[in-house]
């Protein structure tokens, strides 16, 4: 499907975006596609190189300014850098779209420094992102946030437990910035992924074959055109029919079991039975 963004798109979300989390992946795709609505660029990452090599590249093709910063999300003074980097700027989109998962492990085998960079990046630094920049869109009126989340966030599983709960924050988080904000104009929206083919993924092995992954251009095309259907949107006809399943049903323990063995085979294991099952 032919995704078109409505015709206000670069008045209402111009004249510059930052992305966090915008070298690769969902997060190239983001800036490629405002790039091409004349969308001026903010992108954090942890790899200059990936940046700096991105941002030539829309340039060749747009014209466009483009900034780049080597920030790391799981740090306690990523929000800071953001802010201090764009404050002579007129950010109207804010897209905090890191955070794919780092390893699929059971819980006991991740290092406790493994957990909690994905505590800090998706739920520390995503809050104080927001609340640096929350003020300056509701002076101005219009805008919005994007906290990309996954589907993974609707349910628990083995082998990511940490990575589902934080991205459970980051949706219900939304969910209230969507309902406050929207007092002042400004949009907020939990856009919810599926499996999407993307170098992170492909560099873990994680075997997505399964789950019908999506491309990171067609996953950045329609959650662009669908930032006013808020507080959530899940991209993807058949992540739709996936979640509605998930959260409509009453057993909960057999989504969580069924979410874990998805999550097993990705990580390439197979799941144990629960004791005395």
């Amino acid at each position: 499907m032919n995704w078109e963004l409505p015709a206000d798109f670069s008045d209402r979300y111009g004249p510059w975006a930052l992305i966090a989390g915008g070298s690769e992946g969902t997060g190239e795709a983001f800036a490629r596609r405002l790039a091409a609505e004349g969308i001026n660029l903010v992108l954090l990452a942890r790899r200059q190189g990936p940046l700096d090599s991105l941002a030539a590249n829309i340039q060749a093709e747009h014209n466009v300014e483009i900034r780049t910063a080597s920030v790391d999300l799981t740090e306690a003074d990523a929000a800071a850098a953001a802010a201090e980097l764009t404050k002579d700027l007129d950010v109207g989109l804010v897209i905090f779209n890191a955070g794919a998962t780092i390893r699929f492990n059971y819980f006991p085998e991740w290092p406790e420094e493994d957990l909690l960079a994905l505590v800090n990046m998706n739920c520390r630094t995503t809050t104080l992102l927001a609340h640096r920049f929350a003020p300056r869109l509701i002076e101005r009126g219009r805008g919005g946030f994007v906290m990309v989340g996954s589907v993974a966030g609707f349910a628990g599983s083995t082998h990511q437990t940490v990575y589902n709960a934080s991205k459970a924050y980051d949706w219900i988080f939304a969910e209230g910035l969507w309902r406050e904000l929207g007092i002042y104009g400004v949009d907020a929206i939990a856009m919810v992924i599926g499996a999407t083919d993307t170098p992170s993924h492909r560099r873990m092995g994680a075997d997505l074959s399964a789950h019908s992954p999506m491309e990171a251009g067609d996953v950045a095309d329609e959650a662009l055109a669908n930032l006013h259907n808020g507080p959530t949107y899940v991209v993807g006809e058949h992540n739709r029919v996936a979640a509605d399943f998930i959260l409509t049903s009453q057993n909960r323990g057999a989504i969580v079991s069924s979410m874990s063995e998805s999550s097993a085979g990705i990580a390439g294991d197979e799941m144990l039975p629960m004791a005395g099952g």
